[in-house]
């Protein structure tokens, strides 16, 4: 321990720190002690008057003179230049350099001045004597370095000369000036580490009155910024405790109407509209301060003159475990905000009405966010539930667009993104809730672009136009049954102008003979003539009867009456009435392999079924050619099949034959309405069963009636 003491002395004796500071001080203490020393000096030659000769206390007096006179010149010199900090060491030497030729001085003088070692002696103890009272420790404390160059010099050849003497009183003597000699170095050392250890104080002082001062400056700055902010706010801020109105800004005392000198002090009750607002917000603020966190409110307040107006309250506790005992409030007027939410709270509404009356929808696209926005409206149109508004990204958005409708709307959308058209407008079918789609007329526009003419947004409108899609197509439909109606009747008048005036004719031709000339006529001949007007007769109620077949047909007043029918049994009654008729000249081959019994069927439907069939298979096929009818079951139902070896249908005309007053391009002049197809179809479909036309042109037609056996008919 004593050792690392004595090691950290000499290190800080040693040490360059705080030089300047010692530098200064050095010479500061050079010539101040003068007086001091020459009194010391003055009482110590008194002293010693006559113990020592007369000259020594002369030169010492003399060399005093002299070295304090050096000192006190380089001091003197020392304050005229003012040496910076950085010139420290320098001056140091300078001063180290005095003080080595001082000593030396001095040093010889005594060596001059002493001729025999008694004389020596004397000339020793009075040195040493006199450089302790001269206080050279304290004086050369600062700088280790001037006060080895001035102690050595004397030493160092008082010390040698002793010991050159030699004998035991020499050799004590000069033991003793060591011995003095370290008693010096010990008081010197003292001194100088006192000196450092003060330094290092005065320093710490310094930085710390310096750091105090810079703070005091802070601190004021501070305080005087925040007083600034605090009475310039343009938010009203106010310090309250026990609910009380410490301190408030100018800004919040003008908002309730107020001036701070009266408004400080009061409770802050008179902010609120009733004392049940005022327990509330103490109670509710109370519970979040309580707990560290910050109390935000929006709420109505009243103003001095009892104006009610909205304010944005927020408040901190400044300790939580005692909310009463301080918080900080800040108030914000949002009085305009509010009316301004209200008003375009009430315009949104009436524009939603307004867009929900009309069927209008707005949408949004952005390109930042690279998203489609669709409002409630949209969702409302679509069945949507909840009606919400939504954002979408373009894959979604896509999924929502009929498919059919896809590319087009993409390629307009590009278009005008583009800038290619400066409005977009697309009419497309939009997917609803349930998988139903609806028709909307989308129309939109750029109003954002960047400054190289890129598309930011795009915005437009959606209109549902179902109902109207819904009326284009039955208008277009109706368009076409006005024009079928319109072809049918032209091709009614033809047809009948064709079939009616020829049984007309033969009819009136009959009957005039029959009028003029029955006297010359024999019997068979009048009977022929009666038959052919029978014929004519039969052929045109037959053609007005399928006319009112298709028109109750087409009216539905066509009747479906099922009864117990035996099938069988009916279609041979058919085959034999048609072979003593229209195909007496024809082969009709029944071949049935149908074993049930009696059905619930519509035996006059039935009539119209195999009758209209098979005179349509003997009309159109050579003279004694085969007819065949052929009747099964198959999967459940009755299987009606006729076929011929005529004409055939041509494929272009085969999917028309069951339009009214259709007929084949090949017929030629045989006779026919173009009705006895469509009114098979009627009552097959009256039956609940299928037709199907199987034919080539030259190789005959398959006409195939499939009836079900299970009741599964339609109603009329």
């Amino acid at each position: 321990m004593f050792l690392t003491k004595i090691r950290s002395r000499l290190a800080a004796m040693s040490s360059v720190e705080y030089l300047p500071e010692r530098v200064s001080m050095l010479y500061r203490l050079s010539g101040t002690d003068v007086p001091i020393i020459l009194f010391a000096a003055g009482i110590t030659a008194f002293a010693l008057w006559g113990v020592i000769g007369g000259s020594l206390i002369g030169g010492w007096f003399v060399w005093l003179g002299a070295a304090s006179a050096v000192r006190y010149a380089m001091a003197q010199v020392y304050r005229r230049r003012q040496p910076p900090a950085e010139d420290a060491a320098k001056w140091e030497n300078y001063f180290c350099l005095a003080s080595a030729l001082v000593g030396a001085g001095w040093g010889l003088a005594l060596m001059l001045i002493g001729h025999t070692p008694t004389t020596l002696q004397e000339l020793t103890v009075t040195f040493l004597i006199s450089s302790i009272a001269m206080g050279l420790p304290p004086s050369l404390a600062p700088s280790p370095k001037a006060f080895t160059s001035f102690i050595l010099p004397i030493l160092a050849p008082m010390v040698a000369m002793l010991l050159t003497f030699g004998g035991g009183l020499n050799t004590s003597t000069a033991l003793l000036m060591l011995v003095f000699a370290t008693v010096l170095l010990g008081l010197y050392l003292s001194n100088h580490y006192a000196l450092i250890e003060t330094l290092a104080y005065g320093h710490e002082n310094t930085l710390l009155l310096k750091k105090v001062q810079i703070a005091e400056k802070s601190l004021t700055a501070a305080l005087s910024e925040q007083q600034i902010i605090f009475n310039t706010a343009a938010v009203g801020i106010a310090f309250v405790g026990q609910r009380k109105i410490v301190k408030c800004n100018r800004r919040l005392a003008e908002m309730f109407g107020y001036t701070p000198e009266i408004i400080q002090g009061q409770s802050t009750r008179v902010w609120f509209q009733s004392d049940e607002d005022f327990k509330k917000i103490g109670v509710e603020g109370y519970v979040s301060l309580a707990k560290g966190e910050n109390y935000s409110t929006e709420i109505q307040l009243r103003k001095k003159d009892g104006t009610v107006f909205w304010i944005q309250v927020d408040g901190r506790a400044i300790d939580p475990g005692d909310p009463h005992a301080g918080t900080i409030i800040s108030m914000t007027d949002i009085n305009e905000r509010k009316l301004a939410e209200a008003a375009l709270k009430q315009t949104k509404e009436r524009l939603d009405l307004a867009m929900q009356s009309s069927a209008i929808s707005i949408w949004e696209w952005e390109a930042k966010r690279n998203t489609v926005y669709l409002d409630g409206a949209l969702a409302q149109m679509t069945g949507v539930e909840p009606p919400l508004e939504r954002y979408v990204t373009l894959d979604e958005m896509a999924a929502l667009i009929h498919p059919d409708d896809m590319n087009t709307v993409r390629q307009a959308q590009a278009d005008c993104i583009k800038g290619l058209r400066p409005l977009y407008r697309m009419e497309h079918r939009y997917k609803a809730a349930g998988g139903d789609w609806i028709w909307v007329l989308s129309r939109g526009g750029v109003v954002e672009r960047s400054g190289d003419g890129m598309a930011l947004r795009m915005l437009g409108t959606s209109v549902d136009i179902t109902q109207r899609k819904r009326a284009e197509v039955e208008l277009l439909s109706a368009l076409q049954r006005e024009k079928e109606l319109s072809e049918m009747k032209s091709k009614f008048v033809s047809i009948a102008s064709h079939e009616l005036r020829t049984p007309l004719a033969t009819i009136l031709s009959s009957a005039e003979l029959l009028e003029h000339y029955s006297d010359g006529l024999s019997a068979e001949d009048k009977l022929k003539m009666l038959h052919g007007i029978q014929g004519g007769v039969k052929r045109m109620n037959s053609m007005i009867e399928d006319v009112l077949i298709i028109g109750k047909a087409e009216a539905g007043a066509l009747q479906f009456d099922p009864k117990p029918v035996d099938l069988r049994d009916l279609c041979h009654k058919v085959v034999e009435e048609l072979r003593g008729g229209v195909a007496k000249q024809h082969v009709i081959d029944f071949v049935h392999e149908f074993e049930r019994g009696s059905l619930n069927l519509d035996e006059k439907l039935l009539r119209h079924i195999l009758t209209n069939l098979l005179s349509n298979a003997a009309k159109y096929s050579p003279t004694g050619s085969t007819v065949s009818l052929r009747l099964s079951e198959s999967e459940g139902e009755a299987l009606i099949v006729v076929g011929d070896q005529g004409i055939g249908i041509p494929a272009e005309d085969q999917a028309r034959m069951f339009e009214s007053f259709h007929r084949a391009s090949n017929v030629g002049n045989r006779q026919g309405t173009g009705l006895g197809l469509v009114i098979v179809k009627k009552a097959v479909e009256l039956h609940g069963g299928t037709i199907s036309i199987d034919s080539k042109v030259d190789a005959g037609t398959r006409i195939s009636v499939r009836l079900p056996l299970a009741q599964r008919a339609k109603a009329a």
